[in-house]
């Protein structure tokens, strides 16, 4: 069967049972962000960058919901009606439909803000770097929600692939593709610089680092926006198996995201653990036991995220000053 003649009931009801496939990713991805602050927190973040998480999975979580609400309404409560399950979810007016697109719109708005935050923390604070990725994102909200007032007001429209809602389609999911692309370049072009800087530092992450550049720049949400448009230009209803899923993707990755920051394991962080654990026969000679003179070391403040005075797995003293002791210890040797 070709997929642009999917009928819409089969596509509806495989997109729902992958949505709740991803919503069990994002409950344990959730669960393990709420254990990591309670329990294993390095780093203290501020609580917007908190409730931004809560808010995108209680958003989440209303989506399947509603979901699984209009799967039930259409499979059998009307069933019997003229048209059967097809008329019913090809209806975009109906107001759990309208609920759903509005809840996308914001979770999208919320989790390209969170790489953009990323990007901004990538480029040291650069805050030039994202203005082009913040009036993208400015722009994808007022298409959004127009989006949404035009799906509520389309009473003899049913279809998400006529040409009153096309225009608006295209333009809120082409606007989060190039959002997400930009951010995506810019970080990756960060992080292959930083790692060009570090290239004598040979150390045993370069297949993790391929992973984190992966997952810190969302590449894996621009993948499946690509798809989701080609499906949807096309006049395919496979568009919704991509449409329903990429909502749940909306509060998985910037999550991940987070949880990397919270744990320091983002491409920065990597990089100075290689930058101290596979430099000059010096910096491994730090890793002696002599007595050290000096105050505690602290962890590294980054921007939109404070620190305690704990150290992560991730953090050393400088390995500089580790070297001086060993010297001075030698010379109190050699005067006794």
């Amino acid at each position: 069967m070709a997929v642009a003649f999917i009928p819409l009931d089969k596509a509806y009801l495989t997109a729902i049972w992958l949505e709740t496939l991803f919503y069990g990713i994002n409950i344990c991805l959730f669960g393990s962000y709420v254990y990591i602050l309670r329990f294993r927190r390095t780093r203290k973040i501020t609580p917007i960058i908190f409730w931004v998480a809560v808010l995108m999975f209680c958003f989440s979580t209303t989506h399947v919901s509603l979901g699984f609400y209009r799967l039930i309404r259409g499979f059998i409560d009307l069933r019997d009606q003229p048209g059967g399950p097809g008329a019913y979810f090809s209806d975009v007016s109906t107001p759990p439909n309208v609920a759903k697109v509005t809840i996308h719109s914001i979770n999208s708005i919320l989790g390209d803000s969170i790489v953009v935050w990323r990007c901004w923390h990538v480029w040291g604070g650069n805050w030039r770097v994202c203005i082009l990725p913040s009036l993208l994102i400015v722009a994808s909200a007022v298409c959004g929600f127009a989006q949404a007032i035009i799906f509520a007001e389309a009473k003899s429209i049913h279809s998400a692939f006529a040409d009153e809602l096309e225009k608006w389609n295209g333009s809120l999911f082409g606007l989060s593709l190039v959002t997400n692309v930009v951010v995506t370049t810019l970080i990756a072009v960060r992080i292959w610089f930083m790692h060009r800087e570090a290239a004598g530092v040979v150390g045993p992450f370069r297949y993790t680092k391929v992973l984190v550049l992966i997952i810190e720049s969302a590449m894996i949400y621009s993948a499946a926006l690509v798809i989701e448009i080609t499906l949807y230009f096309i006049g395919s209803n496979a568009f919704y198996i991509v449409y329903d899923p990429i909502a749940q993707l909306t509060g998985i990755v910037p999550t991940m995201i987070i949880v990397m920051s919270v744990l320091g394991l983002t491409s920065s962080d990597l990089e100075a653990h290689a930058s101290a654990t596979g430099g000059s026969r010096s910096t491994r000679l730090s890793t002696m036991r002599f007595e050290d003179r000096r105050p505690a070391a602290t962890v590294t403040s980054f921007p939109g995220l404070t620190t305690d005075t704990t150290t992560s797995g991730f953090s050393y003293p400088n390995t500089d000053d580790s070297v001086v002791d060993i010297r001075k210890g030698r010379e109190d040797k050699v005067h006794a």
